[in-house]
């Protein structure tokens, strides 16, 4: 038997050995192991371009080795200083980490789907009437129950040819069916009838969206259960169209404010305009749409819920530019012309449209409720339906009143659901009923027990997966370690270099004051570029600006001359006129200058001075008009011109000081066989 087991520790040993020798320690950093293949892994997604004949090239081996040393001795000082125990640091970190989990919670099959129908359900427009039969949100199964029979009662009523309007204005409790009186602190509104007008994809509930799309024209449904009720549904029209959405220009005359026969006498007189006024002369003597009459009637980019029914109706077989005929609706009087339409856009440009849309809308439950069911699986979730119901002899009707107590002596220490290798028990159910209690319809206490573990243990089981994500799904793993690391990265930095070169105000001139020769202006051009409008005579500008330019006048008083000359000193925007800008540039600062005095002969003699140059071609409506100083020499740049490079050097300065006091501060170690050996 001893023998046994020493031949098995022999086997395991080697084992062991053969997998350190298929993936050996290349570096070490402060107690952290990087194997080859990891480091090999990290190298070739940082420089994916160096192979050279499929080969490493060992200076940039090298090269990297000493900064990815450099970047873990960062992250350890960073760690021991308690940069990843903040409050930012691990809220930065969660918010991330919540973003790019969620194409791992969300089944992409699932929102391709979802994408997939919402598209094509696009092409249609549909126009609806229904009527509401409301359920409270505290509703007992009775009265649940009793809004369904009533929903029942009105179809039947419905298809046996009572009026789908009237039904809906006499028992809908959908509010906008009967309409609103007009109150002291609001006008009247008309009641719809149950008329919803037209809509498309994803412009109601989904569960309403689904039923009206599987209705023929005419045809009335089935009781539709929504969060606010039942819903009898009647669809009255729907037709295909590759618009999206449309801009009208809009005409309108109220009847809340005068007699009818009034109102329809002013819009025939506004009308009879169409052929002898533009439409934004009419809009702007007869319209009575505040909201649009100051865009000139233009309503842009709506989609077909925006508008009243009768638009829709009419845009049908309506060309861009038409104008239709005099419409009434239950606001009033209206005509409009058709500005333009816009295209529903190829499945490519839209699904991200969508899929967004998707995000905020009850359809994200299907993605997640199956996450939820795939991770009960993954992770062998198992219910004691025994030990749950058990909890009936402790949990009162008092917990739907909000004011349950738990007993004091519960010991509750069976288990009632186990997901992965996490156990709740009878204990962990009565503390959640016991904090989430609330005012609640009564019902049976079994069944509500079932239904609570079944939420309770969906919340868990998703927690459970998601903390998982990382575990199982590498790229994942690699790309939440990437960002924190970054953080902590940067945080560090900051402290150690960037803020503290700023502070240092001290250091960075005394860096200056010992390193002036990396801080020389070169020849430069000493130049006014003056810009003139076409509008102007540029011969007569040319002689102001050299004239008072050689006698040393300053430009802003050369400026005021050529507007007095030009008599545009009182415009409301003179720039638009003339217009200046002064510097010394070097070779390459500035395209125009490069161009009219570094790129000609001028440029070869640097003691030329008072040269004026005319361009009528840079500015497209200007003329250019440039007037060379002189050439300054090469010189030392004071700080205050230096000051961000002067920083920037200093910063690089500070970097390779941290980074030797981190050398000598924490131990690191290249195995440089290993090393060696991923070159040869």
């Amino acid at each position: 038997m001893k023998k046994f087991l020493a031949l098995a520790f022999i086997a395991l040993f080697s084992a062991g050995l053969y997998a350190q020798n298929e993936d050996p320690i290349v570096l070490e950093v402060g107690g952290e192991k990087i194997t080859k293949s990891e480091f090999l892994k990290l190298y070739n997604r940082n420089n994916p371009n160096t192979l050279e004949n499929g080969k490493i090239n060992k200076e940039d081996l090298e090269s990297y080795l000493d900064l990815y040393i450099n970047y873990k001795l960062k992250l350890l000082q960073a760690k021991d200083l308690g940069f990843d125990t903040t409050a930012t640091y691990q809220d930065e970190v969660k918010k991330y980490r919540k973003q790019v989990e969620e194409p791992y919670i969300n089944n992409k099959k699932i929102i391709d789907s979802l994408v997939n129908e919402a598209y094509e359900r696009e092409f249609y427009w549909l126009r609806a009437s229904h009527i509401l039969v409301a359920i409270p949100a505290n509703a007992t199964p009775k009265d649940t129950l009793q809004a369904y029979k009533k929903a029942i009662s009105l179809r039947e009523r419905a298809m046996k040819g009572e009026d789908f309007a009237k039904l809906a204005y006499d028992n809908s409790d959908d509010p906008s069916a009967k309409g609103r009186e007009a109150s002291e602190d609001k006008p009247a509104v008309a009641g719809n009838y149950g008329d919803l007008g037209y809509f498309t994809s994803m412009l109601m509930i989904y569960p309403f969206e689904n039923a009206c799309y599987a209705l023929q024209q005419g045809e009335i449904s089935m009781p539709i259960r929504t969060a606010l009720g039942y819903h009898i549904i009647k669809l009255t029209d729907k037709f295909y169209t590759t618009t999206q959405a449309l801009d009208i220009q809009h005409m309108f005359v109220r009847i809340d404010n005068r007699d009818s026969v009034e109102a329809k006498k002013l819009i025939e007189e506004a009308y009879s305009h169409i052929n002898d006024w533009s439409f934004d002369s009419i809009v702007m003597v007869y319209s009575e749409d505040q909201n649009s009459k100051e865009s000139k009637g233009m309503i842009s980019r709506q989609k077909c819920n925006i508008f009243p029914v009768e638009f829709i109706v009419a845009t049908k077989d309506m060309n861009l530019g038409e104008i239709s005929p005099i419409i009434r609706t239950r606001h009033g009087w209206h005509f409009f012309r058709l500005a333009k339409r816009y295209n529903i856009p190829a499945l490519e440009q839209e699904s991200p449209n969508i899929t967004r849309r998707i995000s905020r809308d009850e359809r994200a439950y299907k993605s997640i409720n199956y996450f939820v069911a795939q991770a009960k699986q993954d992770y062998n979730y198992k219910l004691n339906a025994t030990n749950l119901q058990e909890l009936s002899k402790v949990v009162t009707d008092s917990i739907f009143e909000g004011s349950w107590q738990k007993p004091e002596n519960f010991i509750g220490d069976k288990v009632v659901f186990t997901i992965g290798d996490s156990a709740y028990t009878q204990a962990d159910i009565i503390d959640e009923l016991y904090v989430s209690q609330r005012k609640q319809t009564p019902e049976y206490v079994p069944l509500f027990l079932e239904n609570f573990e079944k939420s309770f243990s969906d919340k868990k089981a998703f927690e459970y997966a998601e903390a998982r994500l990382p575990e199982k799904h590498e790229d994942l793993n690699e790309s939440l370690q990437s960002f924190s690391e970054g953080i902590l990265i940067f945080a560090i930095t900051d402290k150690e270099v960037w803020t503290r070169s700023i502070e240092d105000s001290l250091g960075v001139q005394a860096f200056y004051e010992a390193n002036k020769d990396r801080f020389l202006w070169k020849d430069r051009a000493d130049v006014t570029m003056w810009v003139i409008s076409k509008d102007l005579k540029l011969s007569k500008a040319k002689k102001i600006i050299e004239k008072n330019s050689k006698k040393g006048v300053l430009n802003q008083d050369i400026n005021n001359k050529l507007l007095k000359a030009f008599k545009k000193q009182k415009e409301a925007n003179p720039l638009r006129y003339v217009n200046y800008s002064w510097n010394r540039y070097e070779k390459g600062a500035n395209l125009n200058v490069d161009k009219l005095i570094w790129n000609t002969p001028l440029s070869e003699n640097l003691d030329t001075t008072n040269v004026i140059i005319v361009d009528t071609n840079i500015n497209g409506n200007k003329n250019t008009i440039v007037f060379l100083k002189r050439f300054d020499k090469p010189s030392l740049k004071s700080l205050d011109d230096c000051r961000g490079l002067a920083t920037s050097q200093y910063q690089e300065v500070l970097e390779k000081q941290w980074i030797e006091s981190l050398r000598r501060k924490y131990t690191f170690k290249v195995y440089r066989d290993v090393f060696d050996e991923i070159v040869k």
